[in-house]
């Protein structure tokens, strides 16, 4: 008589890769981003110079706002990604999920705070850095594709 033997779950790759493979596959990837995201700042600070003194100087203002959102998304995914990491080494697959769920409530929690400061906040911050209207302006159309509303 044959026992009814349920199928083997794949092992997870952290689990049971070579330490120095890991480290490079997952490494590189993020440190290509990294020197992507970097270039993509010094390249757009010399395309939005060509405009005009004043555009490169909202694009410097809305650098901040840019960063606090990356750092944010960033920091959190991090964090959510080494305990569920945690969680599938204890071969814990409910408290990954949970885990996993958790991070997309964050995630959905850090779109409703972005929408709320492009609806009400964007506007006052580039006022408060300058009173020159046309700075203001540059800075929110620059700042319009990062946030989910129209500024």
């Amino acid at each position: 008589m044959q026992k009814n033997k349920q199928p083997a779950m794949a092992e997870n790759k952290m689990g049971v890769m070579p330490v120095n493979k890991l480290l490079i596959s997952m490494s590189v990837p993020m440190m290509i981003s990294m020197v992507v995201q970097a270039l993509y700042n010094v390249v757009d600070s010399i395309f939005v110079a060509q405009i005009s003194e004043k555009a490169l100087t909202a694009v410097s203002l809305a650098f901040p706002v840019q960063n606090l959102m990356i750092a944010l998304a960033v920091g959190t995914g991090v964090g959510i990604n080494a305990l569920v990491s945690r969680r599938l080494g204890e071969k814990n697959y409910a408290a990954a999920n949970s885990t996993a769920d958790n991070g997309i409530f964050l995630n959905a929690m850090h779109f409703l705070l972005f929408l709320a400061l492009g609806l009400f906040f964007i506007p006052l911050y580039f006022s408060f850095q300058t009173k020159d209207a046309e700075i203001i302006a540059y800075g929110i159309d620059y700042l319009q594709p990062s946030f989910p509303c129209k500024l």
